[in-house]
């Protein structure tokens, strides 16, 4: 006598064969499953810690970035004042070569005047003349010793005060361009550094970012490896679950394991054609014999359907499929999966509507099956 298994006991059945190998074996499939999920998980691994580098990787180059804005913005701000430096040291220059021409006039008598105070013995107010750092130092220095009047120092005092005036009006010039390209300098050599760093940075970003996609890749291989072999460890499921149950003499087997809830005959006022058969969404239904795809597609209240032509006159419906797993035309050995429980068309609950048909008539399934 067949035992027919509740909702409940259909879910532990299909879980329990992708844990348990059943009749035939699912020692192989399970193992590969098994194996596939490991690699899995430490691919994914791989790919966490190369995503925590790559992000960390991410972070000081755009930080990196910033810096770099800022430096460019620096230099270029530095390159405007050293332009704008360099421009008032041109002015600054012209005033020189103007006072330079000045010397040049008084040069030789300036000289003429330096020598004779030399030979007289008047070092100090030569030294005075020539070393004091601001007019208003060889001033005071001058009216010190009491020279402004003397017609032989007048060529070399001119000659000190043009001197003088070089250094007061063009050397604070000159420091701050010098101070500039200084700073200049140190900038740009942080820039090229940070640019070379970053240039590093970025190379080593895209080779973690290759090898992330060669992982990512691998990933999307492993998860269609297991989606293969859970495909298979079902349709094991399936075949196990049904044979299980054996063949009828007629040659036929059930199409699910599951319970009657509902037998053929009249039923509401009406014909019950076939038999419902307890299943849930997504469980494989599969040919109960041998034969040829006349039909599957959409059948009216049927839902979504598949008929097949077992020949001599004999053929099964299988109603209310969630999809197909067979196409009209198409040849399928007894067992082959055809399709998955689901509640399409004129349907109250998941389940699945099973038909057996003499030369077009539907008959009683239970006749024929085991």
């Amino acid at each position: 006598m067949r035992v027919n298994l509740g909702r409940g006991a259909i879910v532990a059945v299909l879980v329990a064969t992708l844990v348990v190998p059943a009749v035939g074996s699912l020692a192989g499939p399970k193992q590969r499953l098994e194996e596939a999920q490991e690699r899995l998980e430490a691919i994914r691994a791989e790919i966490g810690e190369k995503e925590s580098k790559a992000q960390t990787l991410r972070q000081k180059v755009d930080a990196l970035n910033e810096s770099l804005t800022k430096l460019q913005l620096e230099v270029s701000r530095l390159n405007g004042d050293i332009a704008d430096i360099e421009s008032e040291v041109r002015d600054a220059q012209d005033r020189i070569d103007k006072t330079q021409a000045e010397i040049a006039v008084i040069e030789e008598k300036a000289t003429e005047q330096a020598i004779s105070l030399y030979k007289g013995g008047d070092q100090d107010v030569l030294s005075v003349l020539l070393s004091s750092e601001s007019l208003s130092e060889l001033d005071d220095r001058v009216e010190m010793l009491g020279i402004a009047a003397q017609e032989n120092t007048g060529a070399l005092i001119k000659f000190g005060r043009l001197q003088v005036a070089i250094r007061e009006q063009n050397q604070e010039l000159f420091d701050k361009k010098d101070e500039l390209s200084s700073i200049l300098d140190s900038r740009t050599a942080v820039l090229e550094e940070q640019s070379e760093r970053k240039t590093e940075l970025d190379v080593q970003l895209a080779a973690l970012r290759e090898s992330l996609g060669i992982k990512k890749s691998r990933e999307s291989h492993v998860v269609g490896e297991i989606a293969s072999t859970k495909e298979l460890l079902v349709e094991h499921q399936a075949k196990s679950a049904v044979a299980s149950l054996g063949t009828s003499s007629q040659g036929f087997i059930w199409p699910i394991n599951g319970s009657i809830t509902s037998p053929y005959g009249p039923r509401w006022g009406g014909m019950h054609t076939g038999i419902d058969i307890d299943g849930v969404t997504g469980q494989p239904i599969v040919a109960a014999k041998e034969g040829q795809v006349v039909l599957a597609s959409s059948y009216s209240g049927y839902g979504n359907a598949v008929i097949l032509d077992h020949g001599g006159g004999y053929g099964t419906l299988y109603a209310h499929m969630s999809s197909y797993n067979t196409s009209n035309g198409a040849y399928v050995e007894q067992g082959d999966i055809i399709g998955y429980v689901g509640c399409t068309g004129s349907c109250t609950g998941d389940h699945l509507h099973f038909e057996v048909r003499v030369n077009g008539s539907p008959t009683d399934p239970m006749i024929y099956l085991p």
